[in-house]
């Protein structure tokens, strides 16, 4: 049933006092049964009663209210109002409200000509009180101009949805989800608000944030936190897609809660960092275009710290660790200092920093200092392992890496960037008189990848002298990666492709050695129970080969390196290879034009092992014009096993002979 407001007296000339008359539509719609409370075109003004737990119209269940358009129907708190107003609409304190809401209207605090606090939109039980709202759907609501929250649905409420909406110029947040369940906020903006955008606070869990924009507001675009009281956290709240800018702090501030995902968000052009994860665990920030925040100071565009809450009201201190970095393309302002960085104190560990693109930062790409975290331009991947036999593997929508084994498999990746790996040339071949090869049926140039590094061929060719040939078959519309020559025991390596690759395989996508990359930051590089290439690149790095014949590679005379003019902190860029094995692994060092070891003069490097007889060092004594000499270290003393034989050297430089011709003089005797 429909309730028309003006059936009930109200005016909505911008003048007269219409609270009473809409409040009795409501009240006609609730004792109905439920219905839809009409407000038509106007502005229609509301007062309190000065109570403000009473707001000034009190919704109920079953209850819609319904404008014909946001701008177009307008509830406008009268001129001169005082007192305290928790919600120009709100539902009863103490009543379990289910069933409502409002669409199409505006509702103005009108802020210039009122004092006291008050808030646009509210509904909830009782604080700590043991019931709740529910089913609550508001939808192309506008809300301005209040002096305290736009948007305030309150403890405890289940299943509450606010979309296309819009909040502005209000003197605290323009949206709040304080102890939510099973709620969302859908393609809504927040602008010029004069704190926080958005704000997820008390123990609200199970939320989504998909498409909003946040932007010009006084305090961060997006909070995530537990708020000043010691609640259970806030837990599983993912912020999808929209966007986050030109807010006077944070882009998206996740502080003191946990598995808060932050994904495909534009996060830029902020005053502090574009994401902090400040005391928070478990979360993921991932697939995100971040750039240019650091507006208003020099701080990380990602920055992960702990929270020290001892002498609050939790006593504790929260770690900001285990969280995921990932994907994400990161573009520093001119006073962002790194792309992703973590604070060096305590409980700032076991932090992942996977395959983002950084640049354009005044210090480095990242920074990791805690125990267990790690930083690599690659992506870890899902492993699936086939059988002896004749597989069907199925990859899963992440990058998966797949390994059919021997037997004829076919093998499905899926999304996700996907590696197909064969370590042995039994894993799919061709014979005299048999095909047992492999056939991959989805692989996609652009993003997945054939790691073919166990196998012994040095690249791409006409399948002979170690090559393998690229072949399309337009009868099967198969192409295959084949080898011409066979092994002792008559097998030719051969995988199908589906579809016509030709001139889609190369280097890109063919890989025929196993490399472990790092940043430009201080990595943390981790290899497997594989013979890898391990290359960390510049800043400070650990790196772990494990199992195989791992060579460590350094590229730049810069990748490691110690500058004794300056202090331990500011100088000591070198690198530690911490499991260094002497009987299988090398260092490559062919690119830097270092020939050997010796004095640490002259083109070689000296060793040295430290006074605690727990750390060798290879070094060189020459500085470049900066004051930088090469140098990493291997944990261990390595002064008796390491020698010239573990490392790929540099060429030494042919010595000419010269040939001097005599001249015979006239009175020689």
């Amino acid at each position: 049933m429909a309730f028309n407001i003006k059936d009930f007296g109200a005016v909505g000339d911008g003048a007269t006092d219409d609270t009473s008359a809409i409040q009795a539509a409501i009240d006609a719609a609730f004792a109905a049964g439920g219905g839809e409370v009409e407000i038509p075109e106007g502005t229609f003004i509301i007062s309190g009663n000065g109570d403000p737990t009473s707001g000034c119209l009190m919704i109920k269940s079953g209850v819609t209210i319904s404008g014909a358009g946001m701008g177009v129907s307008t509830l406008k708190l009268a001129d001169g109002s005082s007192g305290n107003i928790t919600g120009l609409i709100r539902s009863a304190y103490g009543e379990e409200t289910h069933d409502f809401g409002v669409n199409n209207l505006t509702l103005d605090g009108n802020r210039d000509n009122t004092t006291g606090k008050v808030d646009g939109w509210f509904n909830g039980f009782i604080p700590d009180g043991d019931g709740h709202d529910s089913n609550v759907l508001l939808d192309q609501v506008e809300i301005k101009d209040c002096s305290g929250y736009g948007f305030d649905p309150h403890e405890q409420t289940i299943n509450l949805t606010i979309s296309n909406s819009v909040s502005h110029g209000n003197g605290l947040d323009g949206f709040v989800a304080d102890y939510q369940i099973d709620g969302r906020f859908v393609n809504n903006v927040a602008y010029d608000n004069d704190r926080h955008g958005f704000n997820i606070v008390t123990s609200t869990h199970d939320f989504e944030l998909v498409d909003n924009v946040a932007y010009a507001n006084g305090g961060a675009g997006i909070v995530v936190q537990r708020g000043s009281e010691d609640r259970a956290l806030v837990d599983n709240i993912l912020i999808s897609g929209g966007a986050v800018y030109g807010n006077a702090a944070e882009g998206v501030l996740v502080k003191m809660s946990t598995n808060v995902t932050v994904d495909g968000v534009a996060i830029h052009d902020n005053g502090s960092a574009g994401v902090r994860l400040y005391g928070s665990s478990g979360s993921q920030v991932v697939n995100n275009q971040i750039h240019d925040n650091a507006q208003n100071g020099a701080v990380p565009e990602v920055v992960i710290q702990a929270y020290d809450d001892t002498q609050g009201v939790s006593s504790r201190y929260y770690n900001g660790d285990n969280n995921l970095v990932q994907r994400n393309t990161i573009t520093g302002s001119d006073l962002s200092t790194y792309g992703i960085a973590e604070r060096r104190e305590p409980g700032t560990e076991h932090n992942s920093f996977y395959g983002n693109v950084i640049e354009h930062t005044s210090k480095g790409t990242t920074l990791v200092y805690g125990e267990g975290s790690v930083a690599s331009d690659s992506v870890p991947m899902h492993r699936i392992d086939g059988t002896d036999g004749k597989d069907v593997l199925v990859g899963t929508a992440s990058d998966d890496l797949i390994i059919g084994g021997a037997g004829a498999d076919k093998l499905t990746g899926g999304d996700g960037h996907d590696t197909f790996r064969f370590e042995q040339i039994s894993d799919s071949y061709r014979d005299a008189s048999t095909s047992y090869a492999d056939l991959i049926t989805d692989f996609d140039p652009a993003q997945d990848s054939l790691d073919l590094a166990g196998l012994g061929f040095s690249g791409l060719g006409n399948g002979y002298a170690g090559t393998l040939a690229v072949q399309y078959n337009a009868s099967t519309d198969r192409t295959y990666l084949k080898s011409y020559e066979a092994d002792a025991q008559g097998q030719r390596f051969e995988v199908a492709l589906s579809g016509n690759l030709v001139g889609k395989l190369d280097s890109s996508n063919v890989s025929f050695e196993h490399l472990v990359l790092g940043t430009a930051g201080n990595d943390r590089l981790a290899g497997t129970s594989a013979s890898e290439i391990i290359d960390g690149g510049a800043g400070a790095d650990v790196l772990s080969g494990g199992g195989g014949h791992d060579v460590f590679r350094f590229s730049n005379l810069l990748d490691s390196y110690r500058n004794y003019g300056l202090s331990k902190e500011e100088g000591n860029h070198g690198d530690l290879i911490t499991d260094f094995d002497a009987g299988t692994d090398r260092v490559d060092l062919s690119a830097l034009g270092f020939t050997g070891l010796g004095n640490g003069r002259d083109g070689t490097l000296v060793v040295v092992l430290n006074d605690t007889g727990d750390k060798t060092y290879f070094k060189s004594r020459e500085a470049d014009a900066n004051g930088n000499q090469f140098e990493f270290a291997m944990s261990g003393n390595h002064t008796s096993d390491v020698t010239a034989a573990n490392f790929i050297f540099a060429p030494v430089p042919a010595t000419e002979e010269l040939t001097v011709l005599g001249v015979a003089h006239a009175n020689a005797a």
